[in-house]
């Protein structure tokens, strides 16, 4: 209670005109407290994009700020964690860019990506999915638990019929092994893929062919599989002067 009060004032005093100032003040009252408790009693959650970096270019005063949260070794005095709807890679990838750009010690543990909550979906881990987005998406479904998964390429190559948007990716070979494809079960979307017109095709074909796409359906499934989107963004900002569209659920 008496840290919520101290808090507050502090909030009223200096918040308003000045986040270094609090942020200073924050950390010479943990020096204070952690004399005396070991611990502090308060944390920091920080969102990443647009508040730390703008795309891949870090935020003036954002590295300032951090400095006054950590030792001289560069590790942080109270605890922090830190959020982003990027879905793109490892979070021990995000970790080393983190502590890249901001000279801080940032470990694994202290991320959470936008795919990360998929670790508590143990009902689906044993299913077969498809996964779309960019990046390591296998390295990253299996580092999240899920132990059978095909990417958006590995289907293209199985049924290339299905992929004809761009006339010189067309494969006209039919994969032998088609027809013992096992049954996709359920769709994960880490994030926007590269090319919007092979997932959106493959995807459709399989949520209207309930898994099966080398099957013509006799009806639309309902309800549909499973589909688990991990970014529910529309539009997202980054170095461009415009919001750029998303459009990954919509």
């Amino acid at each position: 209670m008496m840290a919520l009060k101290f808090t507050n004032l502090i909030f009223r005093k200096h918040v308003k005109n000045n986040l270094l100032s609090y942020i200073f003040l924050i950390r010479k009252w943990s020096h204070q407290t952690t004399k005396s408790a070991n611990k502090p009693c308060f944390g920091f959650l920080f969102d990443i994009d647009g508040v730390i970096v703008r795309g891949k270019n870090l935020l003036p005063s954002a590295k300032e700020a951090f400095k006054l949260l950590t030792d001289e070794y560069g590790r942080f005095i109270v605890p922090a964690l830190f959020v982003t709807n990027a879905g793109n890679m490892l979070r021990q990838e995000k970790a080393k860019q983190l502590s890249k750009w901001l000279d801080v010690q940032v470990q694994p543990d202290q991320v959470v990506m936008s795919h990360s909550p998929l670790k508590m979906f143990r009902q689906f881990h044993d299913k077969h999915v498809l996964v779309s987005g960019q990046g390591p998406v296998l390295e990253i479904a299996k580092n999240l638990g899920f132990t059978k998964v095909t990417t958006i390429e590995t289907l293209r190559q199985t049924f290339p019929l299905l992929d004809m948007v761009d006339h010189k990716r067309r494969q006209v070979a039919p994969c032998a092994f088609e027809k013992y494809f096992p049954k996709i079960e359920a769709v994960i979307l880490f994030g926007e893929p590269v090319r919007w017109e092979t997932n959106l095709q493959l995807i459709t074909d399989v949520l209207l062919s309930d898994g099966l796409p080398n099957f013509v359906p006799r009806e639309i499934p309902y309800p549909h599989l499973p589909i688990l989107a991990c970014n529910m963004d529309l539009l997202w900002m980054a170095e461009a002067c415009i919001p750029r569209k998303l459009l990954d659920v919509n």
